[in-house]
């Protein structure tokens, strides 16, 4: 018996495992025990594949169709406000009066230049606004912007044709400007006065509707306006006036019977299509969004769960080898006292415990995945209540902006287009609307053009007694910067500098020029300047994670320089007491 013993204990693990092989029952237990965890793991890395997918695909078709929900209420927004200014044209007394009379000259003294001006201020308050026309059937005659003439000699009457016997309400039809270009969105307000016709149209610049343009943070979405009979409206590059449905394939997911739809499409790529109906007019807005993003995390989920599988099946290979050995336990027994007899209940145990060790992989992969999938899904809950808040932030600067414009237009009709209070009016407008704007990366010379607008505030403010002197190199123009990163600056060379003393020799100097792939921006000031101790204060707090309440622009400026630029971006400050100050900032020259 020991000389047995003595023959197993010498036994070598291939053999060991040339004899498992060949007994029935380890094979036989080895198989469904594989079979089980094989399929178990298989089905819960299907599981989580999918789900994985379906968070992503709820992400992507929620966010386009939260982007076409703004524009489509945007541009329903904007037709309301184009039916408001032809109401108030309509109530207008020297608009009434041109319907009325044929002569109104003979009432109002300089009437075609009075009513013009008027004209001009609604044409130049909207950027979609390509122009608007008044017709009067008494006087034969249309008047615009820029002119009077006679229907016959007028190139663009071709809206005419919309005209009906018994005029009620807004009419609002597609069509092409001098029968050619552009393609407008004409809405005609049709009169009868004293038994003669007349109309106030307002044409509205397809390609202008900003609403309808493809966002700058998403060079993959395409926004459509699509006819309840089934003709494409409105797209970019759009050659005719209208097309068919086939020119864009995309396009062939168009329900004209839904109010609202959306999918996600996989041929011939990914795409998230969406559509939502117009609450007022006969179309509908369609958004097509391309998903290389989706198509890359797709990719990345269905790599990262194959590798699970692969690693879980190999740990099943061996839960499926450990219990079969156990359940063979006269093989196992031999293979312990081969290996060492004094211990063969310690290794026992040992197997135990790489048992439970295994076991708690497992559970920790399913518990990182479950804590991925909890994630996804808290993200995919945040993203909702931010576009929520997005959605109502919109009210207030549209309430703003059309409160600025009616305020330039009553200013124009009291003093005139020319003067100098309608203009700072339509200047604040328009640095308001570029300061709320989403973008916020933007062209230096779209920084300075905007620059300019809040300095000639200023000048007005000072009784021009404030000087600018503009050094600006070309070259450094196309370079992308942060918007509203110069005004904090000028702001405080004003305000902490020329202020203090602002007389007739009070001069700002602003320079941007290009070295290399480094652009240079100076702002400098020949003011009252700053004590030695306050620069050295300025400067730390400026290099430092300090909050300062003085100085919370300039504080933001250099954070957002350093975000965007990193360790490439610098700001040197220089001030002598008595002669004013210069702030220089240096950083990457980026297209």
């Amino acid at each position: 018996m020991k000389k047995t013993k003595n023959k197993l204990k010498k036994l070598p693990f291939s053999e060991l495992l040339r004899r498992l092989l060949k007994s029935r029952m380890f094979l036989m237990n080895f198989t469904l025990i594989m079979g089980m965890i094989t399929l178990m793991f298989l089905a819960f890395s299907l599981i989580i594949y999918r789900q994985s997918a379906s968070i992503l695909e709820k992400e992507f078709t929620a966010s386009g169709r939260y982007r076409l929900e703004a524009s489509a209420q945007a541009v329903d927004k904007h037709m309301k406000d184009m039916r408001y200014i032809a109401a108030t044209l309509d109530t207008n007394q020297m608009v009434q009066a041109f319907f009325s009379y044929s002569n109104p000259d003979s009432i109002y003294t300089d009437f075609d230049r009075k009513l013009q001006e008027q004209i001009k201020a609604y044409v130049n308050s909207y950027s979609s606004i390509d122009s608007i026309y008044l017709y009067s059937q008494r006087s034969n005659s249309i008047l615009t912007a820029a002119e009077r003439a006679n229907v016959s000699y007028f190139c663009d009457t071709n809206w005419m044709d919309h005209f009906t016997e018994e005029p009620e309400g807004f009419q609002i039809f597609f069509r092409a400007k001098n029968n050619a270009y552009p393609y407008v969105l004409c809405l005609m307000k049709q009169l009868k006065t004293n038994s003669y016709n007349g109309a106030i149209v307002i044409n509205l610049n397809l390609s202008n509707l900003s609403f309808l343009q493809e966002p700058e943070d998403n060079d993959y979405q395409q926004i459509f306006l699509i006819s309840d009979d089934g003709k494409i409206l409105f797209r970019n590059s759009q050659r005719q006036l209208t097309e068919p449905l086939n020119t864009i394939p995309e396009l062939v997911n168009f329900k004209p019977d839904k109010d609202t739809y959306s999918t996600l499409a996989e041929t011939p790529e990914p795409y998230a299509y969406a559509q939502i109906h117009s609450v007022d007019y006969p179309w509908s807005y369609v958004s097509v969004t391309h998903l290389q993003e989706y198509t890359s995390r797709l990719s990345s989920s269905r790599a990262m769960i194959t590798a699970l599988f692969c690693a879980l099946f190999f740990a099943a290979v061996f839960l499926a080898f450990l219990f079969s050995m156990r359940s063979v336990k006269p093989i196992q027994n031999l293979l312990a006292m081969l290996q060492n007899p004094q211990k063969a209940l310690s290794r026992e145990l040992h197997s135990d415990a790489q048992i439970a060790y295994i076991a708690d992989k497992v559970t920790s992969y399913i518990q990182q995945n479950q804590k991925l999938s909890n994630e996804l899904t808290a993200r995919l809950n945040l993203l909702n209540e931010t576009k929520l808040l997005a959605l109502q932030s919109q009210i207030n600067p549209h309430f703003l902006f059309n409160t600025l414009n009616m305020i330039h237009i009553l200013e124009s009709e009291a003093l005139g287009y020319d003067h100098k209070i309608p203009n700072i009016t339509l200047n604040l407008s328009k640095l308001l609307r570029y300061a709320i704007e989403s973008t916020d990366l933007v062209t230096l010379d779209t920084e300075l053009k905007f620059t300019k607008l809040y300095i000639s505030i200023l000048q007005e403010r000072y009784g021009n007694k404030l000087h600018v002197v503009y050094e600006i190199s070309d070259a450094s123009l196309p370079a992308k910067v942060p918007k509203l990163f110069i005004q904090p600056i000028i702001e405080n060379a004003i305000f902490h500098g020329l202020a203090e003393k602002m007389d007739e020799n009070s001069t700002l100097f602003l320079s941007c020029q290009t070295c290399g792939k480094t652009c240079i921006v100076t702002v400098r000031d020949n003011g009252i300047g700053m004590k030695s101790e306050t620069l050295t204060q300025l400067r730390t707090i400026l290099d430092d994670s300090v909050s300062f309440k003085g100085s919370i622009g300039l504080k933001n400026i250099v954070t957002r320089m350093n975000l965007l630029y990193g360790e490439e971006f610098s700001i040197e400050i220089q001030s002598k007491e008595g002669e004013g100050s210069s702030f220089l900032l240096r950083f990457p020259f980026m297209k």
